[in-house]
């Protein structure tokens, strides 16, 4: 009986083996077999909104928001006191919201939760704002703490809430949290240590405590060679969607999900052969190359914005490719994007007919059945993203 007992135990622990084996291999290992779609040519459609921009916008863009694929709500680069609304169904502006000067000196983010209830964030302050429709700040979330984590030095902040690719942050109404990237301001200074530092972090409302620091750097970003990307290009792109996390980089092939408790799920594959990415620049303070910093989106390609399109219950993930002459200088951009089923399994990759300049940093975000795309022709009488994309469906 002991030595019957014995051996339904044993094989008991063989198939648990085996069936953990199998779990932690389809957790671990990537499937790579995207690598393997082809570019495919365009089919869709591009139309133009031929909005005229207001005399005072100007610059480039800080952040955009698409909200319920009706307005569009935008933050440039100047002027910085003002919020700007566009009527996309009839393609108008829309009269401004005025930001309160005593709260908001460097608007970098925005979420529209209604017409009347707007959250902005604050980049020279990791400061939060509710706002309404007239601008009057309702509630404002004090990020700040110092030593959110033990830096390696003191004098340098944990994070900064700067704009760039993907969501600055985002309010989840059913935790009544904010989550946002913890953007860096001298990760590549820490040669050894940017490995440990937290990617993303979760705020409570209810709470006004943080509820947790998640994630890790990985590849290049976490590194410990002496790199050095251009700061757009050096922190997480954060998607949210149901109740997921996802993350992406401007220099790593791969997607990386967690939940919203911050544990790490799986990460895809989110490139294609045909993709080559740059490598970094060595970082050296004796002689810090600030030229060849200041030129290396030029020559170099990179992913550029990931985010939901609900008009297709599908993901988009944007390359920007570096054209090269025989000389090595860039000839021009080229834009490509990526799409993935609810799954993030990759469906396909279609290059866009359009060639952008090469010292032009193009901007792209979910609208409708496709993407809103900044303009190839640069018009300053124009407003700058004015080339809905729609995707063949």
């Amino acid at each position: 009986m002991f030595a019957k007992s014995k051996y339904l135990f044993l094989n008991f622990f063989i198939v648990f083996f085996f069936l953990f084996s199998a779990c932690s291999m389809k957790r671990d290992q990537l499937d790579k077999s995207c690598l393997n779609v082809q570019i495919s040519l365009f089919k869709g459609s591009i139309n133009k909104l031929n909005i005229s921009s207001p005399e005072d916008f100007g610059g480039g863009l800080r952040a955009v928001e698409i909200f319920q694929d009706t307005l569009a709500y935008v933050l440039p680069t100047k002027p910085i006191d003002k919020i700007f609304i566009i009527d996309l169904k009839n393609q108008k502006f829309l009269a401004p919201i005025h930001l309160d000067r005593n709260f908001i000196t460097a608007p970098s983010g925005i979420q529209a939760i209604s017409s009347d209830s707007i959250f902005v964030s604050e980049q020279n302050f990791p400061q939060i704002h509710l706002i309404d429709n007239n601008g009057v700040v309702l509630e404002s979330v004090n990020l700040y703490r110092e030593n959110l984590w033990k830096m390696p030095k003191e004098g340098f902040p944990n994070f900064g809430l700067y704009f760039g690719f993907g969501k600055t942050f985002h309010y989840d109404k059913s935790r009544n949290s904010l989550f946002f990237p913890l953007k860096q301001l001298d990760i590549w200074y820490f040669v050894q240590e940017k490995n440990k530092f937290p990617v993303f972090a979760e705020y409570s409302l209810s709470t006004n405590q943080f509820l947790g620091l998640h994630g890790e750097y990985p590849g290049v970003y976490g590194s410990k060679l002496n790199s050095l990307l251009p700061f757009f290009l050096s922190h997480p792109i954060m998607e949210v969607f149901e109740k997921q996390i996802i993350l992406s980089y401007p220099l790593d092939e791969e997607l990386f999900v967690y939940d919203l408790d911050g544990n790490f799920l799986f990460k895809k594959c989110a490139s294609i052969s045909d993709f080559h990415l740059g490598l970094p620049l060595e970082y050296d303070m004796e002689n810090f190359d600030s030229e060849g910093l200041r030129k290396y989106h030029l020559t170099n390609s990179y992913f550029g914005n990931f985010f939901f399109i609900s008009g297709l219950n599908k993901f988009s993930r944007i390359f920007l490719k570096s054209l090269i002459t025989s000389q090595g200088t860039c000839k021009a951009k080229k834009v490509f994007v990526m799409t993935f089923d609810i799954n993030l399994d990759l469906e396909s990759v279609t290059e866009l007919p359009i060639e952008y300049p090469c010292n032009y940093f193009t901007y792209q975000t979910a609208y409708n059945k496709g993407v809103l795309s900044k303009s190839s022709v640069v018009d300053d009488d124009l407003f700058p993203l004015s080339d809905i994309i729609l995707l063949d469906n």
